[in-house]
């Protein structure tokens, strides 16, 4: 019998099987497909945040 509590993943909710290769990334498990998601949308959405503050610091520059 397999005591081992379930391990759910925190990006699809789907539980992570004993035996699939996982990630643990800020203290939350992730199968390994599902966080490299996680980094990719992460890296599009600080890409887009510094994009909009590079075009709005050229749009609205700051006189001293």
């Amino acid at each position: 019998m397999h005591s081992e509590r379930p391990i759910w993943c925190g990006k699809c909710n789907l539980r992570v099987a004993p035996y699939e290769r996982r990630t643990i990334y800020r203290k939350v498990d992730y199968h390994q497909d599902c966080f490299l998601k996680l980094v990719r949308e992460e890296a599009g959405d600080e890409k887009t945040r510094r994009n909009y503050f590079r075009h709005a610091r050229h749009q609205f520059p700051q006189h001293a």
